[in-house]
């Protein structure tokens, strides 16, 4: 088995007939991830009071199986477990830090489809667990001579179902609120993918006084993400503008990303967040240091923005998890990612958290904008840009040295004008090829579309050419 942890913690199918992705997620795996877990995290001798973990998870249907199996690990190894249920993944992060938990395990694929699941697992200060933690634990779980021996009788792990953790989350939402005034007045539309936010999104619009629209929000363990349209919620800002609302939020299956569409029709991504948050930040004295944390697919009209501010962007590989490391690095409180995945790195933050910024952006609405999010991204240009994703197989060797591969790359580039960036790399949470081409001057937005598609269309069956030429010869001769 290749590593467990990607860009996001550990991904597979639990379509066990799905032949496409490389690991299954079974029971079997979840509990031996739990062992690993509660073995690497208690110490051999505990003392009064046992250590405890929280466990979240999104509606898929798997989540229940798998919360199960890593439960009965956590249990096996002395470790108290609290069951929060269907919950955003950036409540586990804040449960965990705020109730003092050893360890805080989600269960979700994010955006993934409902065959998909994952297990991400936070450490007592609401942070994504560190590489060498990470490491021991992968190390426990592929090591096949490794057995996990139970404690005795005594000394084994209580369960504890805790529904009313998602009602602590709700409170520390409406109790960051800092504008003004609350949205009385404001119409709000929450596009929540049938996903984790689907309860707790409108209960913290609703008390902040928002009149609030539900799309998607009955999840029924099977529909999560069918509505999800990545960073283009299109049928969101179509419903935005058809029912005169003020603002259109979408997020993800989890509740760790956000897209927002202004009263216009207008989508504003994670570069369109970035932009509005630093210029306030800055104007407020609040960006202690003045760096904006991006990566490689961030629009250059964000640069453009706060390049004058005196504010840099810097960018690190795509993945929040990186992103996160280039700030606590830098000592910086904002960075993100143009799908959505905003970190805000104040009030405790220590995560992407979808509502969290939609309500950062709604306070600057009232307080700044007359409730108009138009206003405050008015002035920030936005450069064509396109991002194509296409299911392919892995290959062992960089793709850019591929001379095929290369030359299609440059051909785009060239195509694309003076100053193109193009980026081809393998999603860190599915098994597809991402090929994005940004730009620095003003263009035909669906012509770059098309092209980036034809180039991945030939780079996607060059790579399979290759990869079924690895296997036959793996195989040898009949």
């Amino acid at each position: 088995m290749d590593a467990l942890f990607g860009t996001d913690g550990i991904r597979g199918t639990t379509e066990f007939t799905n032949e496409h992705r490389s690991r299954k997620l079974t029971p079997e795996l979840a509990l031996r991830i739990g062992q690993a877990a509660g073995y690497a995290l208690t110490p051999s001798v505990l003392p009064e009071g046992k250590a405890f973990a929280i466990i979240g998870r999104d509606p898929r249907i798997s989540g229940m199986m798998l919360e199960s199996a890593i439960a009965a690990g956590l249990l096996s190894q002395g470790m108290d477990v609290l069951h929060a249920g269907v919950i955003p993944t950036p409540a586990v992060a804040y449960l965990t830090r705020h109730l003092g938990a050893s360890l805080g395990v989600v269960i979700s694929a994010s955006h993934n489809p409902v065959e998909d699941n994952g297990i991400k697992f936070f450490g007592p200060d609401g942070y994504k667990l560190d590489d060498a933690l990470e490491g021991r634990i992968q190390s426990l779980v592929l090591d096949p001579a490794w057995v996990f021996t139970p404690r005795d009788t005594r000394g084994l792990g209580r369960s504890h179902p805790a529904p009313e953790l998602a009602e602590t989350y709700v409170d520390y939402l409406v109790r960051s609120w800092r504008g003004k005034r609350d949205l009385s007045g404001m119409r709000v539309v929450l596009e929540c993918a049938n996903g984790a936010t689907s309860f707790v999104a409108p209960e913290v619009f609703r008390r902040l006084g928002a009149q609030v629209e539900v799309l998607n929000g009955n999840p029924d363990g099977l529909n999560i993400n069918d509505s999800y349209e990545y960073i283009e919620p299109r049928t969101l800002a179509a419903h935005v503008v058809a029912t005169g609302a003020h603002l259109g939020v979408a997020f993800d299956g989890d509740g760790d990303r956000v897209v927002l569409v202004d009263e216009r029709g207008g989508i504003v991504d994670g570069d369109g967040i970035l932009a509005i948050l630093a210029c306030h930040f800055h104007a407020q004295g609040l960006l202690s240091v003045p760096v904006v944390v991006a990566t490689p697919m961030s629009n250059f009209g964000l640069h453009e923005t706060l390049r004058p501010l005196g504010i840099e962007v810097v960018e690190a590989k795509v993945g929040d998890k990186f992103v996160l490391e280039r700030m606590r690095e830098l000592g910086t409180v904002l960075g993100g990612e143009q799908s959505g995945h905003i970190l805000i790195l104040d009030r405790g933050q220590t995560t992407g958290d979808g509502i969290y910024t939609a309500l950062v952006v709604a306070a600057l609405m009232v307080d700044q904008a007359e409730s108009s999010l138009s206003r405050l991204t008015a002035g920030i240009p936005r450069y064509p840009q396109a991002m194509v994703s296409l299911d392919a197989p892995r290959i062992p060797i960089p793709l850019t040295e591929v001379p095929e591969i290369r030359a299609l790359l440059d051909g785009l580039q060239a195509r694309a004008g003076d100053g193109a960036e193009v980026l081809l790399r393998y999603s860190g949470t599915e098994d597809k090829l991402r090929l994005s081409v940004r730009t620095r001057a003003n263009g035909d937005a669906m012509m770059l579309a098309e092209e980036t598609r034809r180039a991945l269309e030939r780079i996607v069956a060059t790579v399979r050419r290759m990869a079924g030429a690895d296997k036959n010869s793996s195989e040898g001769p009949p």
